[in-house]
């Protein structure tokens, strides 16, 4: 693996199908229908819808939707972060590339700053170090790998036994952590020898599937929660880890179908754990009466279809879910192409997204809360795809967030 040095050349101009293709999407009447409570006591109707860069691009713009980011990945986008520090946007593909990007969505500049490219397809990335200097990668080479992307230097933190599903970088103890298809989770500190950088390894209930890590302003509550294959979620303090202790959650999935993407809520008591079948469910971390009371799930994305001549909901899977830092409101984004915003504390939804021109892999929030970054792509290569040859198939759009859209309304 390397980082090299060469200029992007912007493409003249996008395929007379892909226009057309983006235009029918933006034109097509999209609804959808589902429950946001407990069980199905609440219902309402969805309304209609490094290689280092110096060269600064205008990206396409399709309001609504937001600008279209240049030089997207050429295959299923798997993750997409923007920088707490640096608001630079880190996406990672199944293409074997990392790209990191500077994308303004009022001006419509979108510039790539750097590019890594891998011989592996790259499932999950974070930035680390101090003001987001260097990226941190796992993939299907079964390696954390960390990048120093100013010195342009890439070297491998640890191995696991099978592809590395997740990492994260913890800036309160400087550990990276990693989860992955061998079950385990690892602890790893990039400043000690190779020899010692494995700090910690335990093992999961399973396969990691999805991990997220709560940062709130109270340290003691920070979190880090996993859920893994056999419909498992385990959650640890990371400075207590790395000295030793257990997971201090460890219990089903409310959900009956496989967990796509968790995120964690800005206060550190909460987080959202979306599945493959069209459901989010609202948890807690603590596991108090009280507390356990709070927890529901409800459905979404959920598209009406016609099926033997009856009209029926076909879901979708939730694949991305993002809260924002501000509000703590929090997006989904699903395999029906829309996006939806939703208040966890009153379940109720607050804004929904004109429909993508295919399915939401991915979505992320500034660290300021004015940006939503949404990666749509037609199919993952370990996926089946369900759109025809000639659909719109990888990009990523930035927006402008309004107030309206994220903000909910207390009495």
């Amino acid at each position: 693996m390397k980082i090299a040095g060469v200029f992007f050349v912007s493409r003249n101009a996008l395929s007379v199908l892909r226009i057309i293709s983006l235009l029918t999407a933006l034109q097509r009447e999209g609804s959808g229908e589902g429950t946001f409570g407990f069980a199905d006591d609440v219902t309402g109707h969805f309304s209609r819808h490094v290689r280092f860069v110096a060269r600064t691009q205008m990206a396409t713009t399709t309001a609504p939707l937001g600008m279209e980011v240049r030089d997207p990945p050429n295959d299923g986008i798997s993750s997409l972060v923007f920088g707490r520090k640096s608001g630079a946007l880190l996406v990672t593909s199944w293409d074997g590339t990392t790209r990191v990007y500077d994308v303004d969505p009022v001006s419509g500049a979108s510039t790539v700053r750097h590019r890594i490219d891998s011989d592996f397809p790259v499932l999950d990335a974070c930035f680390a170090g101090a003001d987001d200097r260097a990226v941190v990668t796992g993939g299907l080479c079964n390696a954390v790998t960390y990048h120093d992307l100013a010195s342009g230097t890439s070297s491998v933190v640890g191995t696991h036994e099978d592809a590395v599903r997740c990492v994260a970088w913890d800036e309160e103890t400087g550990a990276i952590f990693s989860a992955s298809w061998d079950g385990t989770m690892r602890a790893w500190d990039p400043r000690l020898p190779a020899e010692t950088r494995l700090v910690r390894s335990a093992s999961l209930p399973g396969k990691a599937h999805a991990m997220a890590l709560s940062r709130p302003e109270d340290a003691s509550r920070r979190r880090l929660v996993l859920a893994t294959s056999g419909g498992k979620v385990v959650a640890a303090s990371p400075s207590a880890f790395l000295q030793g202790a257990g997971f201090e959650l460890d219990r089903d999935s409310t959900l009956a179908h496989q967990t796509r993407a968790l995120a964690c809520a800005p206060d550190g008591e909460s987080f959202v754990n979306a599945s493959v079948e069209g459901r989010v469910a609202w948890e807690r971390f603590a596991e108090s009466e009280p507390d356990k009371a709070q927890q529901y799930a409800f459905k979404c994305h959920r598209t009406k279809a016609s099926e033997d001549g009856e009209e029926v909901l076909r879901p979708f899977g939730v694949n991305a879910v993002a809260f924002h830092p501000v509000t703590g409101a929090f997006a989904t984004g699903g395999g029906d192409g829309y996006v939806c915003v939703w208040d966890g504390l009153k379940k109720k939804r607050l804004w929904q997204s004109t429909r993508y021109p295919a399915s939401v892999a991915c979505l992320a929030f500034s660290g300021d809360g004015r940006r939503i970054a949404v990666a749509v792509s037609r199919e993952r290569r370990n996926e089946k795809a369900e759109d025809d040859a000639t659909a719109f198939s990888d990009a990523v759009f930035v927006r402008r967030v309004e107030d309206a859209e994220v903000t909910p309304k207390r009495k």
